[in-house]
């Protein structure tokens, strides 16, 4: 799997869980965005899919990795273009 076109908008000081949103192109024929980086209270790096919330509360989202191996793709490839050095993935 190719990862290209990797854009990031960056999150304002007033959510410090929030790294940025990321947006990328999957093997030249996919374009994703909206993907959420962000940070837990311990330090790790975790990535949010953007999805759909019912009124009853059910989620379902727009699109996500199949597996854990397609997510730690996404993941690294985000996190070696923000080039964010020292925090746990």
């Amino acid at each position: 799997m190719t990862i290209t076109e990797i854009n990031f908008r960056m999150a304002s000081l007033d959510e410090p869980m929030l790294i940025a949103f990321a947006s990328c192109v999957i093997d030249d024929m996919l374009y994703i965005n909206n993907i959420a980086i962000r940070k837990k209270y311990d330090g790790s790096i975790y990535l949010n899919f953007p999805r759909y919330t019912t009124r009853g509360g059910n989620e379902f989202p727009y699109y996500k990795p199949i597996n854990r191996e397609m997510y730690n793709e996404i993941k690294t490839a985000l996190l070696n273009a923000l080039n964010i050095e020292g925090i746990q993935t």
